[in-house]
């Protein structure tokens, strides 16, 4: 199983879109409402809002295995000399394997390269099995906060931060 990062640009929405949707209704249906999933779907992935993310700098790539998208992350340069981990999902099939831990030493070195202190995220309190992904390489909860979304939503999340080695001059 081989696995590429590709950058996306605007005409690969429509299938960021097709993923986020499916990979969300299996991985959240038993810590989230139908309706919360659907609300977060339209939320974080209308076509207008992940344009705006590309048009204004935060890198999104795709994940491909053995040449088909089978997730995507992204991230983007944060005003406290850090970088935020938007999103990073997996098909199922997928998890438990290197390609979370290489998304993520993609993401530190990307820090890295540019100077950055560290890399921070919010996870779902109840996502067990993304804490420890993230844990095991080398992140650790920093902090608890509930968002209220709108919509009579909220997110119950940790703020998870890995601290980034300095690359040498």
């Amino acid at each position: 199983m081989r696995h590429i990062f590709r950058q996306a640009g605007i005409e690969d929405i429509p299938v960021i879109r097709a993923l986020s949707r499916r990979i969300w209704e299996e991985a959240y249906r038993v810590m989230l409402s139908k309706e919360q999933i659907s609300y977060m779907l339209e939320m974080m992935y209308a076509e207008k809002v992940i344009t705006e993310e590309l048009l204004n700098g935060t890198v999104w790539e795709l994940i491909v295995v053995d040449g088909e998208p089978r997730g995507y992350l992204s991230y983007s340069p944060a005003e406290d000399n850090s970088v935020k981990l938007c999103k990073l999902y997996l098909e199922k099939p997928y998890r438990g394997t290197s390609i979370a831990a290489d998304s993520l030493s993609r993401v530190v070195q990307y820090a890295a390269r540019n100077g950055r202190d560290n890399v921070f995220l919010t996870v779902n309190r109840n996502n067990r099995a993304a804490i420890r992904a993230y844990e095991k390489n080398g992140f650790s909860v920093a902090s608890k906060v509930v968002t209220d979304i709108g919509g009579g939503f909220v997110m119950d999340d940790y703020i998870m931060k890995c601290e980034v080695t300095p690359l040498e001059a």
